[in-house]
């Protein structure tokens, strides 16, 4: 992905491919992808040879594309991880295996329901992680007179969602107990790792089986209360083989195992940093030069509207040599020293710190096939704004 000057490979990455694109535009490389989703199979098939596609649960949120979605359903890849944006997205793609990993509220439980009414032939599962979830739900399957599975949610230490392990029994009693909530279903267990964040392997090893051990714990009790746990949704990009490979080993009932990893489809410098290399950069910023104010200075025609700030500046350019100095709305200026040989109109590709963000800034990308041909029809970011 970069060369030995620091920056993007440009026999990679060709510029001259991508003269007739009015910038700034998203491109992504097709081959790239392809190679990710060649490179997660491998790494699943060490893991778990007898089912490595079955294992692979994609979440949507990174690419939020229709294109994405039927490349991956080509792979053999037939279930998927999506926030309440991007569940319509996948049954019109016709996907029959849906997770929806975000807690439910009134609004979002009533298009669950009314998705489970409307497409008798998939599995679409809900989250839930305290009472006033199933209450959502439970309201909602009522009035579409539909039942509704659901996975409980474990905060394994990201603290965003979830709840205690500790407190999933009493949970689960609740929900049994409550007559009204008799149309709901308990599936199985997600435990998402979003704190797995280390740049050292053994630390991001250690983390899992910390959390792991936790979900293993949940299982066995809920198991031995009688519950039937079907499968455990677990692992975000950092730490989904390290997950995988710490329930592989612990003992006890068979559960279907899944991993959630979404960022690795595109990658981003950010992940690159925690794990060089591990994924190809397929979806980069195509930006121009639009004024050289001083001869050290350079400003590109796009700023942090158009690229993902949130996990800092961007950094990897096609071009050595530049570094970020200024950044507003509509432009970002690059300082250099001043042997740049960029002048006005000449393109710039940039790698995105945070491409899941970035990529929901826009409406459509530009997809470059395998032979590093243009494709003449831009293709939309499908679930953006929903």
């Amino acid at each position: 992905m970069m060369n030995e000057h620091g920056c993007l490979d440009r026999e990679l990455y060709r510029l001259d491919q991508l003269t007739d694109i009015p910038s700034p535009a998203l491109v992504v490389y097709e081959e790239l992808v392809e190679k990710n989703l060649a490179i997660i199979r491998r790494e699943l098939e060490a893991v778990s040879p007898l089912a490595a596609s079955a294992c692979l649960r994609p979440h949507v949120k990174t690419h939020k594309s229709a294109w994405a979605i039927r490349l991956q359903l080509s792979a053999g890849i037939e279930k998927f991880k999506c926030s309440h944006n991007e569940l319509d997205l996948l049954l019109d793609e016709g996907v029959r295996d849906i997770f929806v990993a975000y807690p439910p509220l009134e609004h979002l439980a009533g298009r669950i329901a009314s998705a489970v009414a409307q497409n008798i032939q998939s599995k679409i599962l809900a989250q839930v992680s305290s009472i006033e979830h199933a209450r959502y739900l439970a309201a909602a399957a009522e009035r579409e007179n539909v039942d509704i599975n659901y996975l409980i949610d474990l905060d394994v230490g990201d603290h965003r969602t979830g709840l205690p392990a500790s407190s999933a029994r009493s949970l689960l009693a609740a929900i049994q107990a409550d007559e009204t909530l008799s149309r709901l279903h308990l599936e199985g267990l997600h435990a998402y790792d979003g704190h797995n964040h280390s740049d050292d392997p053994r630390k991001r090893t250690e983390c899992a089986l910390k959390a792991m051990d936790e979900v293993a714990l949940v299982v066995s009790e809920l198991q031995k209360d009688g519950a039937e746990i079907d499968r455990l949704v677990v692992g975000g990009t950092p730490g989904f083989l390290h997950c995988l490979k710490a329930l592989h080993e612990q003992e006890g009932p068979s559960v279907e195992l899944e991993v959630s990893p979404g960022t690795f489809i595109y990658w981003d410098t950010r992940y690159d940093e925690l794990m060089p290399g591990r994924f190809r950069l397929a979806a980069l910023v195509l930006a121009r030069v639009m004024d050289r104010p001083t001869p050290q200075k350079i400003t590109l025609d796009l700023g942090h509207k158009r690229w993902a700030i949130d996990q800092g500046h961007v950094h990897l350019f096609s071009t050595p040599g530049l570094e970020v100095v200024k950044v507003s709305e509509e432009h970002t200026v690059l300082e250099h020293d001043g042997s740049c040989p960029l002048r006005i109109g000449d393109p710039v590709l940039i790698a995105p710190r945070h491409i899941c963000a970035t990529v929901n800034l826009w409406e459509e990308f530009h997809l470059v096939d395998g032979t590093g041909k243009l494709h003449s029809d831009r293709l939309a970011v499908t679930a953006r704004n929903r």
